[in-house]
């Protein structure tokens, strides 16, 4: 649950003749089923009376009527996509008493706006840091109004500056459309971008090489048929070692299209004079549980021997394929790149 710093106008919500504290209300409506978040402000009306809103950010994304929230001392509820914060990351009360008063459209025009505001809108304002090169870090909590720490016990701070706000904290983004959920998804939509962007490699030679996005959903689409068609499923680990970026990069994309887990090595120059890196190719391979291997076909003859029984596939087949290429299901949440490194 995010954590906020409030300023409120009014401390108390004045419900059917009982008086709450905002805190205790905003405390029992983000009990209530589906709700994430919540800001409770009170209004009084032309006649002289009062009457509370509570202003509700739910996880599923509809909308809560006064019934959904029965036995809660609030008069009114608002779904909203996210909640305004002022400058200082806190929720911006005076916004929502403004907002109270409008109708529908109105309201998603406002919500743009606060979302657009801050940026990361969903956000809380943690703490503020005074820094520079080769000193131990300076942290503190955030107070716009005091300086930065200049020195560290007796010693100064050379080049230290005020401390800035720093969004690090809070619950999911809210989706923007035209946003995507995976990798392959990042893919697709950047093959869509058009033909003047994509990949630059340099070569052994020096020289440049540009791969559209486009041309690289191309093959690698075509490698994850064939790892399809190779009994590959979402979530099976495939090893992957290119003798250049560019080959290792269509094998990686083909890799994360056929929803497999990708398990990057770097490959060695001479495997059989630098027995250091055969053996940690093997302890990787491994670690791993022994996956398929997917590499450069130079490549697939020169670890054979050090990975008896593994399953070798060269990629210059792969990228022959005439199969269709098939869209995996991906769970967002699953891994897509496990790294083995020294550091």
């Amino acid at each position: 649950m995010p954590i906020r710093n409030t300023h409120r106008v009014s401390e108390l919500i004045r419900h059917q003749g009982r008086r709450y504290p905002v805190a205790v209300v905003e405390a029992r409506v983000r009990e209530a089923a589906d709700v994430a978040e919540c800001a409770a402000v009170q209004l009084r009306t032309p006649g002289g009376s009062t009457r509370s809103v509570a202003f509700v950010r739910t996880v599923s994304g509809r909308a809560l009527t006064v019934e959904s929230l029965s036995g809660l001392p609030v008069d009114d509820v608002v779904t909203v996509s996210c909640l305004p914060l002022d400058s200082a990351g806190a929720v911006d009360y005076a916004s929502l008493r403004q907002a109270a008063l409008v109708d529908a459209p109105r309201l998603a025009e406002l919500e743009a706006g606060w979302r657009e505001s801050h940026g990361l809108g969903e956000s809380v304002v943690l703490y503020g840091e005074s820094y520079d090169y080769g000193t131990p870090l300076a942290r503190r909590a955030y107070a716009p109004a005091a300086p930065a720490p200049t020195e560290v016990g007796a010693e100064p701070i050379s080049g230290a500056a005020r401390a800035v706000p720093a969004y690090i904290q809070g619950p999911p983004l809210l989706p923007v459309p035209g946003d995507v959920r995976t990798l392959p998804e990042a893919l697709y939509r950047a093959a869509r971008s058009g033909a003047g962007r994509g990949c630059h490699f340099v070569d052994a030679a020096g020289g440049e090489v540009f791969l559209s996005y486009a041309e690289l959903l191309e093959r690698a689409g075509r490698v994850s048929a064939f790892l399809r068609a190779d009994g590959v499923v979402p979530g099976d680990r495939i090893l992957l070692l290119g003798s250049g970026h560019e080959e290792f990069v269509v094998a990686l994309w083909g890799a994360l299209l056929a929803g497999a887990v990708a398990v990057p090595v770097t490959p060695s120059a001479d495997y059989r004079e630098r027995r250091a890196e055969a053996e940690s190719l093997r302890r990787i391979w491994t670690t791993a549980h022994e996956p398929r291997v997917l590499a450069s076909p130079a490549l697939v003859e020169a670890v054979r021997p050090l990975l008896e029984g593994a399953s070798l596939l060269s990629l210059a087949e792969a990228e022959r394929c005439a199969r269709e290429p098939v869209v995996a299901e991906v769970d967002p949440e699953s891994p897509a790149v496990i790294l083995f490194t020294s550091g």
